[in-house]
């Protein structure tokens, strides 16, 4: 593989180091990562696009092209992207505030890269789930026990986003922007930006530091965040509604099922999830000092 990478990349490579199909070295004080790219290919162009307007704009990871002035190297039948590294991933709301706050100018050519219609993704997706349980509800029981309940929650999740829909109106402050397929991965890869409502990445902000007890600050933190960026009533049910989707369920759901995590590792959040609907009520009540938004009236307790 080293020989290969440096014929794609013009490169010279003293030690690289491989870890479950990605590939690591550095080259001086630079590092480079060689990974997989596992989405749609015809993406990859307006990928590489958005990451340099917002790399024009603040430090963000950067996709190294090929000697063919592509983003993609098939290697044996496998596509990879180059990545280096120029960021360190340090998750928290100055920094989701500084991406989603790039201006993008040109959102209509980079259309594939928007996600819309939350409502109806995470219905399909809670079909096709109550499928899968039902074809293998004797291989996990833990799963059998405890999906109804985070169903409820997701069925909770779409009707108040429906019904924020039919209420109120985004404005211009509900553009889509830079935002993350996956806020646990990484805040500066290229391949993981997409382009969504800002109150995507905040809400699982907020489901992140209940799920690794980093609470404390949360709301001076949340106020700060709120005087640099204006939120509509339609956004900030929005927020709420995706914070009531339980993604943190369903994400480790994902990994038992393709077999990279153990059933046992849906124990801590089935144990806590009373103190997260508890934390999900303090976030309500935190809303409603500034906004007007309808109760969920099953968290009042």
């Amino acid at each position: 593989m080293k020989n290969i990478i440096e014929f794609y990349y013009n490169i010279r490579i003293d030690k690289l180091h491989n870890k479950d199909g990605y590939y690591f070295f550095n080259i001086g004080s630079k590092s480079f990562i060689l990974k997989p790219y596992n989405d749609n290919e015809a993406r990859i162009q307006n990928i590489f696009k958005l990451s340099t307007l917002i790399e024009n704009q603040i430090k963000f990871d950067h996709i190294i092209l090929n000697r063919y002035n592509s983003p993609i190297s098939n290697i044996e039948n496998i596509p990879y992207i180059l990545i280096e590294h120029k960021s360190n991933n340090i998750l928290n709301l100055p920094s989701i505030s500084n991406i989603s706050n790039v201006p993008i100018t040109s959102s209509k050519e980079l259309s594939n890269l928007e996600r819309n219609n939350w409502e109806i993704l995470w219905s399909n997706k809670i079909d096709y789930y109550e499928m899968q349980i039902m074809e293998n509800k004797k291989k996990y029981p833990l799963i059998r026990e405890s999906f109804d309940y985070f169903v409820g929650m997701g069925e909770n999740a779409i009707s108040y986003l429906v019904n924020t829909k039919l209420e109120a109106k985004p404005t211009m402050y509900d553009n889509k922007v830079p935002s993350h397929n996956n806020l646990n991965e990484s805040l500066y890869d290229p391949s993981n930006i997409i382009l969504d409502h800002k109150a995507r990445d905040v809400a699982e902000y907020i489901k992140y530091c209940f799920w690794h007890n980093n609470i404390d600050n949360l709301f001076p933190n949340l106020d700060e965040y709120f005087r640099h960026n204006y939120y509509s009533a339609y956004g900030i049910r929005v927020l709420f509604a995706r914070l009531i989707y339980p993604s943190f369920y369903f994400n480790i759901y994902d990994q038992i099922i393709t077999g990279k995590e153990e059933e046992s590792a849906l124990n801590p959040i089935i144990d806590r999830i009373t103190d997260y609907e508890y934390y999900l009520y303090s976030i309500y009540l935190y809303f409603l000092k500034y906004y007007d938004i309808p109760p969920i009236e099953w968290l009042k307790k």
